[in-house]
Parts: structure tokens; C-alpha cells; sequence
């Protein structure tokens, strides 16, 4: 039995050790626990593969030589299993070829038998701070990885931004530009420009600083909650039509709006759907004569509130219900009606937000019907 410096424990790892000579693993065993280790024997390949599926280890102690799988084949089989554990072999007769096969497997290094404990000692503790890094480098990449990931998602959310940036402030602007139009035809006449009309731009001006405040807000946000308040959706609708009053001015519109539930969300979003999801019926309907446009809800028995907005405009192919609420996926050609494709993305991004959905049916030339169904109040 070989002498040990009798210095008190200092190391600290799990080893497994595997050799099919009964004395020279429980000698192993003994030397290494006084060092402070925890250690564990198996006296085959087989069984060692057993004990690394059924528990995590360190280091890997292992003969080259043995019956049946010889350590080359278990190191190979082992790292499959463990890639973060190290291995190191024994041997009391190893080729050049084979110390570069069990290299090439994964064992990190070799100890010639006979072998002094003191030297082995320090093979494992050289082993084991490849191991410490091997894991903390495995770490690294992992943080990396993710860091990788939350970039990327940070450059889709300001390009998704950008875009409902655009979309969402085209209707707005336009009004204004459309005052704006008419107060110059009144200058250039002589005219004094329509109070009214004035009003309408600064409101229409006011809407867009509030829109712009509202999805800079919910830009940063990011995953987190939103802050939700008692919301009413009949207040929402109306700022909505309030906004899209240019797109439905002059024409032949039948309404059909009930009035609506509270819900517990943010005003400005919320309005922000209903700017969405009116502005496509007025826009999908606009060959129709008269056009049709309904708002609908209700409360559920479990608590939650369903809205539908429906229309009788163009409509869509049912099997692309799918695409519907994919950013810059559009179903009818720029030609037949304009716009990004970004709306109801938005919709659905701000309803998801909201801890609800939104669901579009409908069928070519019969018109479109849109759900969306908010949570019962948690």
C-alpha cells in the first residue's frame, strides 16, 4: 500500500475509476479520497458508462488495457456522454499510436504504470484545470450565444419599429396634409383658412406626438409588462375613427357599432388596433357601394372580451389566413391597394402584449371579420 503525505484535503473534483484489477482500484480509491477527492470504482467499460449516465463526474480515471472495450473505446463513449468531463489514461505498455488515438478520442493526458501517486496526483490536478476551463469556456460561448441572440432581436425590434413608425403614422400625416392643402387653396384665394379645419390639423398633430410617445414606450418596453389601466374600448374606437375621419370622409359608409366593454389594457395601443384594424375596412371596402363596417363585442362567461371588426370588402383566401399577420406580408398587390403589409402584425404584436390574441377570417369578395379577445382581468 503506497504511502500518502497525510496532509489534510486540499482538492476537490469527482472522480470515476475504472480498471479491472480489484486491488490496484481500491488502492486508487483509498489515495485519492485522503486527498479529497470523491471517488468511485467500477471494475468494467460497461459498468462505467452506467455510472456516468446516472451522474455527473469530473474525471475520468481509466486502464488502456482491459477485457472486451479497451479505454480508448470507453474514453470515446464517454465524452459522447459527458463532453465536459476529462480523461485521463493508464497504461503500463502504450504505442505511439495508441497515445495518439486516445489523444484524438478526448483524453487529455497519459500516465505510465508503474506510477508514483504523487505523480498522479498531479496529472489529475492538471486534468481537472483543463476541465474547469473547458466548462468555463463552454459558459462563455453560451453567454455569447445569448448576448448573439438578444442582438439580433434588439436589430428586428427597431426594424419592426421603423416600420410600424411608418405605417402607423401615414394616417395622421396625411390628414394634416390635407388641412394643410386647403388652408394654402385659401390663401392663395384670399380666403381666410376654415377654423375647423385648423382644429383638424392640431388634432391630427396631437395624435401623432401621441402615437409617437405611445410606441417609443412600447419599443422599449421590450419583453417586460405593460402597465395596464381600465381601458374603455368604446373611448379608443371613437380617438380611432376620429383619426381615420379623412379615409371615410365622403363616402357611402354603413355603420353598425355597439358599444363596447372595459377592459384592462393601454389606451393608446388599444386605439392603435382599433386605427389598424377600421382603417383595413375602410380600405378593403372601398369599391363597395355601401360599404359595411361593423364593431361588435362582448364579455365572455370566463371573464375575458371578445371585439370583432367586420366588413364586406374584398376579402381573402382562406388558406392564406396564416400570412395574414406576418410584417410586410401583404395579400393583395400594391396596384390594387396600398400599404406595407404592417398593420396587422402590429395588431397582433400589441394584442400579444396584452396577454390576448386576434384572429382573422373570411373568404374572397365576402368580406373579412376580425376577433380579438383580451384576457379576463388576472
Amino acid at each position: 500500500m503506497p504511502t500518502t503525505t497525510g496532509h489534510a484535503a486540499d482538492r476537490s473534483g469527482r472522480l470515476l475509476v475504472v480498471d479491472d484489477d480489484p486491488l490496484q482500484s481500491e488502492s486508487l480509491q483509498l489515495v485519492l479520497q485522503e486527498h479529497g477527492f470523491e471517488v468511485a470504482c467500477c471494475g468494467t467499460p460497461e459498468a462505467a458508462l452506467e455510472r456516468l449516465a446516472g451522474g455527473h463526474f469530473d474525471l475520468l480515471l481509466t486502464d488502456l488495457q482491459m477485457p472486451g472495450m479497451d479505454g480508448i473505446e470507453l474514453t470515446r463513449r464517454a465524452q459522447l456522454q459527458s463532453p465536459d468531463m476529462v480523461v485521463v489514461l493508464m497504461t503500463g505498455h502504450a504505442s505511439v499510436p495508441s497515445v495518439v488515438e486516445a489523444m484524438r478520442q478526448g483524453a487529455v493526458d497519459l500516465v505510465q504504470k508503474p506510477f508514483a501517486y504523487r505523480a498522479l496526483l498531479a496529472v489529475i490536478e492538471r486534468a481537472l484545470a483543463v476541465q474547469r476551463l473547458r466548462r468555463h469556456n463552454r459558459r462563455l460561448e453560451a453567454e455569447v450565444h445569448q448576448q448573439l441572440q438578444q442582438l439580433e432581436t434588439v436589430n428586428a425590434e427597431l426594424d419592426a419599429f421603423a416600420a410600424r413608425v411608418a405605417h402607423d403614422l401615414r394616417g395622421p400625416i396625411m390628414s394634416i396634409r390635407g388641412v394643410l392643402d386647403a388652408v394654402l387653396v385659401d390663401v392663395r384665394e384670399g380666403s381666410t383658412p376654415s377654423t375647423e379645419l385648423l382644429e383638424m390639423g392640431v388634432k391630427s398633430s396631437d395624435l401623432s406626438l401621441r402615437m409617437v410617445k405611445d410606441m417609443l414606450s412600447f419599443a422599449r418596453l421590450g419583453n417586460e409588462e405593460l402597465c395596464l389601466e381600465a381601458t374603455s374600448l368604446d373611448t379608443a374606437l371613437r380617438g380611432a375613427l376620429e383619426t381615420l375621419y379623412p379615409e371615410a370622409a365622403g363616402r357611402e359608409i354603413r355603420w353598425d357599432i355597439e358599444s363596447l366593454p372595459m377592459v384592462l389594457g393601454h389606451p393608446g395601443l388599444i386605439r392603435q388596433v382599433f386605427v389598424n384594424l377600421v382603417g383595413n375596412a375602410l380600405k378593403y371596402t372601398s369599391g363597395r357601394q355601401p360599404a359595411q363596417i361593423a364593431v361588435r363585442g362582448a364579455s365572455l362567461a370566463d371573464g375575458s372580451v371578445e371585439v370583432v371588426v367586420e366588413d364586406n370588402g374584398v376579402g381573402f383566401a382562406p388558406d392564406k389566413a396564416g400570412d395574414l399577420f406576418k410584417p410586410f406580408r401583404r395579400l393583395h398587390s400594391a396596384q390594387q391597394f396600398s400599404g406595407e403589409g404592417m398593420g396587422l402584425a402590429n395588431v397582433r404584436r400589441i394584442m400579444e402584449r396584452h396577454g390576448g390574441c386576434v384572429r382573422g377570417d373570411g373568404s374572397e369578395g365576402q368580406g373579412a371579420r376580425f376577433t380579438l379577445t383580451f384576457p379576463a382581468p388576472g
